[in-house]
């Protein structure tokens, strides 16, 4: 094979590699579905909604708005159910049109803004707008949180 043939050869890799990376960028329509489905269970402000949707494994990382880190789901679990469900009334959240999805194999991950609209048991409305990372694996033939990221951003509007 020549030099230019094996050039042109290593662009129509590139090409294809390239072309294959953007199309599982568009994200898996499963996990487009579900991260949609995972946020409406956190409305609930029913614990035992979110559950099925997150691991249980011990050494998992959970970052959420406060404290900075959970070790693990019983510790999140825990910790939101204290922080946050118990304190406030409703919980509505609105996912920008921001919603990203990548999926490698058996691994995926989702992005997006929110806004948060809380009201609290004195009846005190509050609004947040937030930044989520949700890291899925593939087990058991379903998709599950393995980590998760929650932020909002410091100062500013």
């Amino acid at each position: 094979m020549g030099r230019r043939a094996a050039r042109a050869a290593l662009l129509l890799v590139l090409v294809a590699v390239a072309t294959s990376a953007t199309a599982a960028d568009r994200g898996d329509p499963a996990i487009r579905t579900l991260v949609p489905k995972i946020v409406a269970a956190w409305q609930t402000m029913d614990i035992t909604k979110v559950d099925p949707y997150y691991a249980k494994d011990a050494e998992l990382a959970f970052f959420d708005l406060a404290p900075m880190k959970y070790v693990n789901w019983a510790e999140y679990r825990a910790g939101v159910q204290k922080m946050f469900f118990e304190p406030n009334k409703s919980l509505t959240f609105t996912i920008k049109d921001d919603l990203a999805v990548h999926r490698r194999g058996l691994t995926a991950w989702a992005t997006f803004t929110f806004g948060a609209d809380v009201v609290g048991k004195d009846d005190k409305p509050a609004h947040l707008d937030g930044r989520w990372t949700m890291i899925l694996e593939q087990r058991g033939g379903r998709w599950t949180v393995v980590h998760e990221h929650v932020s909002v951003p410091l100062g500013g509007p």
